[in-house]
């Protein structure tokens, strides 16, 4: 009989040779930086030990048995899941989908049918359990199997195929035929063109810190897995890495989605810390001619602040909408005024942003809102002004509460009126009492970088929101990254640019988007001279890494060599080329 056995190991038929690559570009699956030796991770077919005559009541008393090991081994599972739940707040998401996988496996194990064929199988063919195993699981995927193999099945129908031969693997591991994932001395990443759930946790166990995995569905069973267990993680279809000839010294970059094979011993490589450790929001980072960056993080929910830190940090924005998004209303003045307080009384120094709703942020599902795109942030609550009034009342009350000083940001400041309206309304509802308040503006399109040039004045500090600027100078939509990143090497952004530092010498410019957490961003955005960034939280290390290979000199060098080339795209082209090679040591 033959059964599938995990197994690592180095591929002899492979004729790929390595040596001399340095860089393989691959789509990130779950952040994280790794350096360790890799191995293959494959799966190969032995040939079982020929046994005699078949006892049917014995036979479906190990199946019986493997059964309930696998069923426990599955609860075990679920549990520790919602163990890294309770610990890990700001991945319930994520983690919540790995549990949904796994009571799905729980319940296909109880499935009534499912034992039944099996049983029968055994008492009536006289097949060992893992025959019957194997054949009952082999006539469930006939069924869900269809004639043209690039279009089998959708989805659902896929995972739950893939799931049927993942408890497969798990019953006849506890019939004796499949043996315990061990790393190789000295192994902690695993490249496999395919994995299972069971795999993936099995994986976990045995100590993985990083996996390259071949191209899957960003829904599939494993893929929720990998997220949920935070290990590191990219994806490629490129077999030149996925197939090594024998362990090989990789930089494992998830966060920008490169992998870095036999990479130099002078690599200036900042490892990720594991999940559990308290998570870093502000840092200052020096570059090795002198200069600071100030760097922070984003907050989207209270959940991620870590309650027991003693440690003061900057939070650069506090994107207060997503508090309500899953309720879909308000919630009372009393109930903001506590988050808001709760938030003030902590070691961070938060810049609180007032409610951004959107079409794509719409949780009031507004009806003003889906009719006109163009209502957002600050425009909105002026035409709601009991939101606003809401709001503004909720942070001032905390802020005589707990008497902390209070940053307040405008989102989408456009016109004059709209930071004096602001302006009265703090005003109107301080007293005495209440701490100094420093007000901001959040711009976010050209129009508006333009107008603030003549009132920057009235505003203690200014923030620029590259997504929607450069969504506007592309004139497309924020979804297209291809073209944001253009418009952020385009001669356009370099004119803004230089009013943006005009305005800098009057008041503080900080630079916050999605696309400030790239390598290739920084690198530009410093050479042309900005030094204060707001971006994803779990940007932050790589950010810093690549700011610290970084000096004036080479970031001046980086943006004159981008300015030579006429065309955007090849600009995008060079400038991740040369991150690459100021981060790895390929230039």
């Amino acid at each position: 009989m033959l059964v599938d056995l995990g197994i690592f190991t180095a591929s002899r038929t492979c004729r790929m040779v390595l040596v001399g690559m340095r860089h393989i570009r691959a789509r990130s699956i779950c952040p994280g930086r790794i350096r360790g030796l890799m191995v293959e991770f494959r799966r190969e077919r032995f040939l079982a030990e020929p046994q005699g005559p078949v006892d049917p009541k014995n036979e479906y008393r190990q199946f019986r048995s493997a059964l309930r090991a696998a069923q426990l081994q599955l609860a075990g599972e679920k549990k520790m899941m919602l163990e890294t739940r309770r610990k890990n707040p700001q991945e319930v998401a994520a983690i919540d989908e790995a549990i949904n996988v796994l009571e799905s496996h729980i319940l296909t194990l109880e499935d009534p049918f499912f034992i039944e064929e099996i049983k029968n199988r055994i008492f009536e063919s006289g097949a060992t359990a893992a025959a019957a195993l194997g054949a009952v699981i082999n006539m469930v995927s006939r069924q869900f199997t269809f004639e043209n193999p690039s279009k089998q099945f959708d989805g659902g129908n896929r995972h739950f195929l893939k799931d049927m031969n993942d408890m497969k693997r798990r019953i006849l591991h506890f019939l004796g035929l499949k043996q315990e994932f061990q790393l190789p001395p000295g192994v902690s990443i695993v490249a496999a063109s395919r994995l299972t759930v069971s795999e993936v946790l099995a994986l976990k166990r045995a100590g993985v810190r990083g996996i390259i995995i071949g191209e899957s569905s960003d829904t599939a069973h494993e893929i929720v897995m990998l997220r949920a267990m935070q290990i590191p993680c990219v994806a490629t279809s490129d077999n030149r890495l996925l197939r090594p000839r024998k362990p090989v010294p990789v930089l494992l970059d998830a966060d920008i989605g490169y992998v870095v094979l036999n990479p130099r011993r002078n690599i200036r490589f900042i490892e990720s810390n594991p999940g559990d450790e308290q998570r870093i929001w502000s840092k200052t980072v020096k570059l090795r001619s002198g200069e600071k960056c100030q760097l922070s993080g984003t907050l989207h929910f209270m959940s991620e602040l870590t309650p027991n830190t003693s440690q003061a940090q900057q939070i650069g924005l506090y994107r207060t909408e997503y508090q309500i998004s899953e309720a879909g209303e308000l919630p009372p003045l009393r109930s903001l005024q506590k988050q808001y307080a709760a938030i003030l009384s902590s070691p961070y120094q938060v810049t609180f942003r007032l409610f951004d709703f959107s079409r794509d942020k719409n949780f009031l599902s507004h009806p003003l809102i889906a009719r006109n795109p163009g209502l957002r942030g600050i425009r909105f609550l002026l035409v709601e002004k009991k939101v606003l009034e809401l709001q503004v009342t909720a942070l001032v009350r905390a802020a005589e509460e707990t008497q902390k000083k209070l940053f307040v940001l405008i989102p989408y400041l456009s016109e004059w009126y709209e930071l004096n309206a602001v302006r009265n309304l703090l005003r109107a509802h301080c007293d005495r009492k209440t701490p100094p308040i420093v007000l901001g503006g959040m711009l976010e399109h050209p129009g508006a970088v333009f107008n603030a040039s003549h009132w920057v004045d009235e505003l203690d500090f200014v923030y620029i929101g590259t997504s929607d600027l450069l969504s506007a100078l592309a004139a497309v939509g924020r979804e297209d990254s291809s073209a944001l990143e253009q418009a952020l090497l385009s001669d356009a952004f370099v004119a803004i640019a230089g009013t943006l530092k005009q305005m800098a010498r009057k008041r503080p410019v900080t630079l916050c988007g999605e696309l400030v957490g790239e390598p290739w961003a920084i690198s530009w955005l410093f050479g042309l001279g900005f030094r204060n960034f707001v971006l994803p939280t779990l940007r932050l290390p790589v950010v810093s890494n690549m700011l610290g290979a970084l000096s004036r000199e080479k970031a001046s060098q980086f943006v004159r060599t981008l300015l030579k080339l006429p065309d955007s795209r090849k600009r995008v082209e060079k400038a991740k080329h040369l991150a690459l090679g100021i981060l790895y040591g390929m230039a």
